[in-house]
């Protein structure tokens, strides 16, 4: 066996042959991923990934390995050496075994000079080494595999002819039928049970997901049984001539049944090993437990195809992936489908019709630009995906598109959050039963005008209700109260029934202003006095652990305003002028809730401290100013004429000051051990203490304030965040809907927000310098290289047998 496998291995380096296939394969690599510019060329990507490698190498290897494996057998029968090989003392078996790691080996041979790349990628990393090697590595492993099972169809094909041409063909066509085939075949109207098992048979499904860098106990027992199934094809068929045909036709039969049934257990029992460094392709074990509860099959429409820039394709692949982790562990298929809206209809009404369609489930449209040779060409694009579940749709935005943050940074904070949106939406359309979100009045809270969009925006998730103090206490609680902008005094009565409410496992959201300014004497021009307001609820909050202070915050990070600087008597001149007491709020980027999102617009916004050493209670702070921020404490004057002669930028020397803060936990009771006289009109049970529950207090009522004009009797809103000023949408939408959602969220979703993945960007300066240099590189050394290998071989084999 030895013997036949060495045998093999000269006869590729003794002839031009072998080199020649060698040398096509390589140049043919470098060529399209270092120098033709295209969807796998590496250089124009930006990331430092070789994904365009292992995209890249199931086409090349449909030439490659049909062209190494055409003379195994076709060879032998050719020159009438097989007769003489199988009356030798090793089976059948055994000599196609021998034929089948020779070509394992020579594919991997070809496979060495193209490390070249590896090392070039860890070079162009920005910082140098700035990749995922267990990704590269766990890749590799799929290549590999890949090898294997075209490997075991080459020998196949040259068992069955002595035309090394006529095998290298039919082991062109078999391969790329068992590499798509079967998704073809599947892309048929077949019931989603019969497509699943389809796609399952074919090498496409099962490479896409160890080349990623994960290796799967399916995906290996797949690949080991495929080639073990053309092999054992291989030897039936050399020894046909021998043994009985319905003798090797049972042993077929009895084959296929035992990897069927070796199939179904491992589908059963498996495991899944993520190389990647961040563990990007795992799943938590809650998307696994709302996965398990899917009970239909599920089609998810993706609106990212047609032609797309590097960061957008990567957006694409992070998709389809995650969909392929969930599948892993679903009882019923997730098949996933690119679109491209622009491809769907075929006139310009169809597609205003599509597009609004997509609009009405809730998918953000975005420009995108594209360069081409005619110049700059835009395009509305459709970044997201609309999931259908039995007869229910739900659309979900999948780009994140914060303002402050690059290009990169948002797409890469999008992939981080993709687990987060699936499930999030799996979850809607599993369970009926939606949280109730309740809006509390009578304290001259903000009505429905003022609140009207982040309600709709709360209507896609949650039930929505209005109540007062004491209709929080009943048989069935709101899951969270949201207390906004209150301008009135609370009573102890309100206050109590707010308290019981928490001891019973409610949650609340306070945005209150503890500080009043006239508004209407500001925007008219006059000086206003800033001094404290008195909601009485200063010992309730200092009871849960946190204190408003009476003070307002000013911060260089600042909502621009635009002021008249034209000399007096001349035409207005409006020049935009920062407005320190409208800080931009940073959402803490160490908190679940409010990770990747944009900057939070305020006004008049005070600090907030914690207060209390309770274990029971953990304090986070969720919102908070920049690094050059400072409080002013009131009463003080407040007027736009201050924007002329603004504070010394040395003042603002306080950095992130706290301005919302989220409690978690038991809370103990503000009425405990308290004569309660005419509170408890209800005469419900007082709790000392509470339920495990939770508690955000914001010091800003207008965060949640959308802008209201009100003309010939009608009410026009603007979205909640906006300023008409600079024409930009603030996150205090997001913000919001993520505070009422965490505080909702008893399964734990919002804990996905946490994953975190690192950004791997190529250093555009030194490809644009050298770029030349690695081309050159990357193209001719593997070519030095094998050549290397194969001058050693002949020059051992020459001393070897020369003496």
């Amino acid at each position: 066996m030895y013997s036949l496998f060495r045998k093999e291995i000269t006869s590729f380096f003794g002839s031009i042959t072998g080199y020649l296939i060698a040398f096509v394969f390589l140049i043919t690599n470098g060529l399209f991923l270092w120098v033709f510019p295209g969807t796998y060329n590496l250089l124009d990507g930006g990331y430092a990934t070789l994904d365009g490698y292992f995209s890249l190498a199931p086409w090349i290897f449909l030439f490659l390995i049909p062209a190494l494996t055409m003379r195994l057998f076709a060879e032998e029968k050719r020159s009438g050496t097989l007769e003489i090989l199988i009356t030798k003392p090793i089976s059948l078996l055994q000599l196609v075994w021998a034929k089948y790691f020779a070509g394992l080996v020579l594919v991997l041979l070809c496979l060495l000079p193209t490390l070249v790349y590896f090392y070039s990628i860890y070079c162009l990393g920005n910082p140098v080494g700035n990749w995922d090697s267990g990704a590269a590595w766990g890749s590799f492993i799929g290549l590999f595999c890949l090898a294997a099972a075209y490997v075991a169809i080459g020998v196949f094909a040259s068992a069955i002819t002595d035309n090394p041409v006529f095998a290298f063909v039919v082991a062109l066509f078999l391969s790329f039928a068992a590499y798509l085939g079967f998704e073809f075949v599947a892309s048929l109207n077949w019931p989603s049970s019969v497509n699943g098992f389809l796609i399952e048979l074919g090498i496409n499904e099962h490479y896409l997901s160890v080349s990623r860098g994960v290796v799967d106990s399916r995906d290996l027992f797949y690949f080991i049984a495929f080639s073990f199934f053309f092999l054992l094809l291989t030897s039936v068929f050399l020894r046909q001539k021998q043994t009985a045909i319905s003798g090797q036709l049972r042993k077929m039969g009895m084959l296929v049944v035992g990897l069927v049934l070796l199939t179904y257990i491992s589908s059963v029992w498996f495991f899944r090993i993520d190389l990647t460094s961040e563990k990007r392709y795992s799943l938590s074990p809650i998307s696994k437990q709302f996965i398990s509860q899917l009970d239909s099959p599920v089609k998810i429409d993706i609106f990212l195809e047609g032609e797309l820039p590097p960061g957008f394709r990567k957006l694409q692949q992070a998709i389809i992936e995650k969909i392929q982790d969930i599948n892993a562990y679903a009882n019923y298929q997730i098949r996933d489908e690119l679109m491209d809206p622009y491809e769907m209809v075929s006139n310009t009404e169809e597609q205003k019709q599509l597009f609004e369609r997509l609009v009405s489930l809730g998918l953000k449209p975005t420009d995108l630009r594209l360069q081409r040779d005619e110049g700059t060409v835009t395009k509305l694009i459709f970044p997201g995906a609309v999931i259908h579940y039995k007869d229910y749709e739900i659309g979900i935005n999948l780009l994140k598109n914060n303002p402050s943050l690059s290009a990169e940074q948002n797409l890469n904070q999008s992939v981080e959050t993709l687990e987060f949106e699936l499930i999030r939406a799996f979850k809607l359309l599993v369970d009926d039963n939606r949280p109730t979100v309740a809006f509390m009045g009578g304290h001259g809270e903000l009505g429905e005008p003022e609140t009207r969009d982040i309600r709709q925006a709360l209507s896609e998730n949650f039930s929505l209700a209005d109540v007062v103090a004491d209709e929080l206490i009943q048989d069935t609680l709101p899951d969270a109260v949201v207390i906004a902008d209150p301008v009135q005094a609370f009573s102890e009565k309100d206050k109590f029934y707010i308290d019981q409410y928490l001891m019973r496992g409610g949650n609340l959201l306070w945005l209150i202003d503890p500080v009043q300014v006239s508004l209407d004497s500001l925007s008219s021009g006059e000086t206003t006095i800033a001094f404290p307001r008195d909601l009485n609820l200063n010992d309730q909050l200092f009871r849960y652990g946190v204190r408003v202070n009476t003070d307002l915050v000013q911060d260089v990070e600042c909502v621009m305003i635009p002021v008249n600087t034209a000399p007096l008597g001349s035409a207005p001149k409006y020049t935009p002028a920062p407005w320190y007491y409208s800080p931009l709020l940073s959402p803490s980027q160490s908190h679940e809730l409010s990770r990747n999102l944009n900057r939070v617009k305020s006004e008049f916004i005070s600090s907030i401290d914690t207060v209390g050493k309770n274990p029971a209670i953990k304090k986070s702070v969720v919102l908070h100013t920049s690094n050059y921020s400072r409080r002013v404490e009131t009463p003080v004057e407040v007027s736009l004429q201050s924007i002329n002669s603004p504070p010394a930028r040395s003042l603002f020397s306080q950095s992130e000051l706290a301005v919302g803060v989220l409690l978690e936990g038991q809370f103990a009771s503000v009425f405990q051990n308290r004569m309660l006289g005419n509170f408890n009109t209800k005469n419900i049970e007082v709790l000392p203490q509470s339920k495990p529950a939770k508690m955000m207090v914001l010091s800003d009522g207008s965060l949640i304030a959308n802008q209201v004009s009100r003309r010939n009797g009608q009410i026009q809103t603007l979205p909640l965040g906006y300023d008409r000023y600079s024409q930009q949408t603030f996150g205090n939408k997001a913000f919001l809907v993520n505070a009422i959602s965490y505080l909702c969220d008893d399964a734990g979703i919002m804990s996905l927000r946490t994953q975190v993945f690192k950004i791997r960007l190529l250093d555009k300066v030194q490809i644009r310098e050298q770029r030349l240099f690695w081309q050159l590189l990357n193209v001719v050394a593997p070519l030095v290289l094998i050549s290397l290998l194969g001058l050693i071989f002949n020059i051992v084999r020459r001393r070897k047998y020369g003496r």
